[in-house]
């Protein structure tokens, strides 16, 4: 009798740990695929803040935070080709975040006349991330877990006249081994 519950209590102590080793590794699980996801970090437009999106403050610190370390090449930044994986260069990533350009315009006098806009990135307009991430499925317990790869930030595309014409991937960054 005592034999059998050591027994059983050894295979508790294991199984105890291996579960707790299976939520911080996926060497035990086997990649499923690579698959897309997406989550709305939040629309500072919009009329009401819905409260599934990340508070106001918390959004402002992550973003500038995301944002800060890509300008500062604290990651490796891809453009937003669909099916390629082009890596962005450093002065493709300056004038993403700040630069000045010349539009012609028409005066009060009918001439086209040259204008210098200067332009800075904003990223209270990031709506949304999406995500290339590997899944995992582990056969023992049943579990599923997602390792991100790459984020991509998506902002709103506005037409002329202000209606909504879509959203834009900025660009996809690598987080992952």
């Amino acid at each position: 009798m005592k034999a059998t519950f050591y027994v059983l209590i050894t295979i508790l102590v294991i199984s105890c740990g291996s579960d707790q080793k299976l939520n911080t590794s996926f060497k035990n699980d086997d990649l499923i695929a690579l698959v897309n996801s997406k989550t709305e970090v939040g629309d500072l437009s919009a009329n009401e803040y819905d409260s599934e999106w990340i508070p106001v403050q918390s959004r402002k610190e992550m973003l500038t935070s995301f944002f800060g370390k890509i300008k500062d090449r604290e990651y490796e930044v891809f453009n937003f080709f669909p099916g390629e994986m082009s890596p962005i260069n450093d002065e493709e990533l300056s004038y993403f975040f700040h630069h000045v350009d010349t539009e012609i315009v028409e005066n009060d006098l009918g001439d086209y006349v040259p204008i210098m806009v200067e332009e800075m990135f904003d990223p209270s307009g990031i709506v949304y991330f999406k995500f290339k991430e590997e899944l995992y499925y582990n056969n023992e317990s049943g579990a599923f877990y997602k390792k991100v790869k790459y984020v991509c930030p998506m902002e709103k595309m506005y037409e002329e006249d202000g209606s909504l014409r879509g959203y834009r991937g900025l660009f996809w960054v690598k987080i992952g081994e």
